[in-house]
Parts: C-alpha cells; sequence; structure tokens
C-alpha cells in the first residue's frame, strides 16, 4: 500500500470509528444527565439533535484537517519533528480554537465534557495510525 492511500484511508477510518465512538459516548452522557421531564408542562423542542450535529461536523472538520498528514510525504517534510507537527499540530490548534469560541472563553464542566466526547476518540485513532504509519514506512 503506498502513503498516500495509507493516509487516505487512515482519514475515512479515524472518521467513521470516532463518529460511531462520540456519538455512542454522548447519548449516554445525555440518558446519563438527562433532567427528569415535568409531564404537565413537556417541553417544545428537544436541543439533543443540535448536539449530535455539532459532533459530527467537528469531527468531518477534523478529518479535513488532518489531510495536512499528507505535507509529511513531501522531502521538506521528512524530519520526525516536521511530521509530527503535519499530523498533529493544526488539528490542536483548531481544538484549541473550537474550544475557545465555543465557550466563549470560560471553562466549564458541560464545555469540557463535551470537548472530551468529540475529539478524544478522534485524537487516540489518529495517534493509532501515526504510530502505524511509522512504522510501515519508516
Amino acid at each position: 500500500m503506498s502513503q498516500r492511500k495509507f493516509i487516505l484511508l487512515s482519514i475515512l477510518k479515524t472518521w467513521f470509528i470516532a463518529t460511531v465512538i462520540s456519538t455512542v459516548i454522548l447519548i449516554i452522557y445525555m440518558m446519563i444527565t438527562e433532567v427528569p421531564r415535568d409531564y404537565e408542562h413537556p417541553r417544545n423542542c428537544d436541543m439533543s439533535g443540535i448536539a449530535y450535529g455539532l459532533l459530527i461536523i467537528w469531527i468531518l472538520s477534523l478529518s479535513m484537517v488532518s489531510f495536512s498528514s499528507l505535507f509529511s510525504l513531501l522531502n521538506t517534510f521528512q524530519g520526525k519533528i516536521k511530521r509530527w507537527l503535519c499530523w498533529f499540530l493544526l488539528p490542536i490548534l483548531i481544538t484549541g480554537y473550537f474550544f475557545i469560541e465555543i465557550s466563549g472563553g470560560k471553562i466549564d464542566g458541560q464545555g469540557a465534557v463535551f470537548l472530551l466526547i468529540s475529539n478524544l476518540p478522534w485524537f487516540i485513532l489518529w495517534g493509532v495510525y501515526y504510530s502505524r504509519f511509522n512504522s510501515q514506512f519508516k
């Protein structure tokens, strides 16, 4: 398998698996923290759909950002540090920007939990593919 094909398949696999894992974790988290319903005055709208949509859009944007890993195929980016920066620097910067924008600059418990749910599975899988990339193509 060529390096380009490996990276592209890594991006697709990471996106799909991270989306499934994060959605399951989000469903469990929302079931655990569910507010007791008042049956006399039901709510008109359930906002959980927005959380699922944000989660899927966010993981998709991380996957699009991960195309920076293709820079590691160029000769000028063949160093170990430069390759690590290509695979992780851009997603980390965008994750930090996402957290600051969504939370409005203040850190609360729910924002931190949503950040972990939406980013941690992606970064773990992406780290696994990075180590496999280094072991196969070094």
